[in-house]
């Protein structure tokens, strides 16, 4: 698992990027601070992974968006509820 995260990170961050470069601006920053909707691109799957903050994510998905929120602070730390 702990080999596979990274690439997995990977496919949601592209995903992710995918969905948000639909929006065209010429401008290098953009502000979405408007969008109140939310993007889920993680399966409802059950699979729990601990995370660096000591925290139980209910899959790797989510734990990598929490991990790319958190500009990489969060990390894998073990496999199964922390």
């Amino acid at each position: 698992m702990a080999k596979s995260f990274p690439v997995f990170c990977s496919i949601v961050f592209i995903f992710i990027h995918m969905i948000l470069s639909s929006v065209k601006c010429p401008y290098k920053k953009v502000s979405l601070k408007w969008y109140n909707g939310t993007v889920n691109p993680c399966p409802g799957i059950y699979q729990p992974i601990c995370g660096t903050n000591l925290v139980t994510y209910d899959n790797p998905c989510i734990l990598c968006v929490e991990s790319l929120k958190s500009e990489g602070r969060i990390r894998f730390h073990s496999d199964g509820k922390c």
